[in-house]
């Protein structure tokens, strides 16, 4: 175990933060930066992210599947289906381009530690897109589907970033695709998180921590994105955001100053016996 993953482990049991999770690859714009460990934030696009685990392999299953139906089998007779993956044939065909296909390289699986008051604060302040009528507002999706997740934007997703203390990612490889289509295949079902947790759960992980972290200055880019919040309404009106705003700044403050102090001083402790 790595000594961030130790310092991880120590947050987690005092639960002074939560872990979010994403998928990211392929097609889609990586809006989290794997090498700069921040997001690359377009104002007015949301970027989702799950709450459990659980969510995170459903979810990634279900994307990886679209992205063979849709790109790897595009003009081919067969699909990722129950049907195809009985043929013998069908399945040898698929098997071979998912193998050798430039188009699944770039997956990863992303984790990100977070303060936990940003959750408080995403709970507090979400609503289903459905009734969302203000931009920019936290949407809240898949909630029947194993604990779902959110969709942040804007100095929402800013004050994620700002709030993060690591990261940690692994890739998805071919082989690893292949082994989720296998399953498929043996379990005769298509759409099941337990496939992808057994492959990603064996595989090793890269744990970066955060920048901010060493920033003495960063606290005051959490106050500006939190007074922008304000500013802009970007909050619920039946939430203390509403009515206390300064509470809330403080207690967000407060919580990550902790955070960050705790991190620092378990670093500084760790590495103390190699000088």
């Amino acid at each position: 175990m790595t000594t961030h993953e130790e310092i991880i482990n120590n947050l987690k049991d005092i639960r002074t933060v939560v872990e979010f999770y994403r998928f990211q690859g392929a097609s889609s714009f990586e809006y989290y930066n794997i090498k700069s460990n921040h997001f690359d934030n377009d104002s007015n696009h949301y970027v989702y992210f799950s709450i459990t685990e659980n969510h995170h392999y459903y979810f990634t299953v279900r994307r990886i599947r679209q992205l063979i139906n849709t790109i790897i089998l595009r003009n081919s007779p067969y699909n990722i289906s129950n049907k195809c993956l009985k043929d013998d044939r069908a399945f040898h065909y698929i098997e071979n381009l998912v193998i050798n296909s430039d188009s699944l390289r770039k997956l990863n699986s992303i984790a990100l530690v977070c303060d936990s008051i940003y959750y408080e604060l995403l709970k507090e302040n979400s609503i289903y897109n459905i009734k969302k009528r203000t931009p920019n507002l936290i949407e809240r999706v898949d909630r029947k589907i194993y604990g779902g997740g959110y969709g942040v934007s804007s100095t929402w997703l800013d004050l994620f970033d700002s709030l993060t203390l690591f990261s940690s990612y692994t890739r998805i490889t071919n082989e690893d695709v292949f082994k989720l289509v296998k399953n498929m295949k043996k379990d005769g079902k298509v759409c099941t998180p337990y496939f992808i947790r057994d492959i990603l759960s064996n595989k090793e992980r890269v744990y970066k921590i955060s920048s901010n972290l060493y920033n003495s200055f960063h606290k005051y880019e959490i106050i500006n994105s939190l007074e922008e919040i304000y500013d802009r309404k970007l909050y619920l009106e039946s939430t203390i955001f509403a009515t206390n705003p300064t509470k809330v700044i403080n207690e967000v403050l407060c919580s990550y100053q902790k955070n960050r102090d705790k991190v620092l001083v378990m670093l500084d402790n760790k590495y103390h016996k190699y000088y």
